[in-house]
């Protein structure tokens, strides 16, 4: 079964170009505009946004979150503070690369792993006899990513908490009156941000990035 993103209701009125491609199964536009060289200069010089909620999503809580997350991914989770995320990977017993993802750690013992393919038998299996607990929370949150040089300029008077937040770090924030979280966080090698948005909430925020 195809499905959408919480998103799509409104990204559909806006693709222009008419077919879809798929991402985890969900519909994913390839791009926007017929052509791609209006996208690519848009998000180099000013700023686009985009819809990556089919990402993976984990919680992973517990006593021993962070023992069970020091054996799983290659880099050492214990130099990761609260509010601040790391991107990692993680490997099968022969040391094979075998997904990669962003760990943002919300306390102590509570984190969020974010993954672009299913890993939630993998990270369970590894799990087995440790106080955590892994919860896949892939469809209760949206994700939309706002990237490119005017990222902040356009964020920050919906959401002045991102002020002065570095790179790849995170926060709480509000967003037309709804609760998100936002990270300095995106795979464009530019200024950038990415909000995660109860599924609910999608299209209330989407709609005022779109204004902003």
């Amino acid at each position: 079964r195809i499905k959408t993103t919480p998103f799509h209701p409104r990204l559909v009125e806006l693709n222009q170009t008419g077919p879809w491609g798929h991402w985890a199964g969900h519909l994913s536009a390839t791009r926007y505009d017929f052509s791609a060289k209006y996208e690519y200069f848009g998000i180099r010089n000013a700023a686009a946004y985009f819809d990556a909620s089919p990402l993976f999503k984990y919680w992973i809580r517990g006593a021993e979150a962070e023992r069970f997350l020091a054996g799983v991914i290659a880099r050492d989770v214990r130099t990761v503070r609260p509010g601040r995320a790391q991107y990692t990977v993680w490997c099968d017993d022969e040391g094979y690369d075998l997904e990669d993802g962003v760990l943002f750690r919300h306390s102590g013992d509570e984190f969020l792993l974010t993954a672009a393919e299913p890993n939630l038998s993998h990270l369970q299996a590894r799990a087995l006899g440790k106080r955590v607990e892994i919860v896949d929370v892939s469809e209760e949150y949206a994700v939309l990513a706002l990237q490119g040089p005017r990222s902040r300029a356009i964020l920050e008077p919906l959401a002045p908490e991102i002020a002065g937040l570095s790179y790849f770090g995170f926060t709480p924030a509000k967003v037309a009156g709804h609760a998100v979280t936002i990270s300095r966080t995106g795979f464009t090698g530019d200024l950038g941000y990415e909000l995660m948005i109860p599924a609910d909430d999608a299209l209330a925020v989407l709609h005022a990035v779109i204004e902003a």
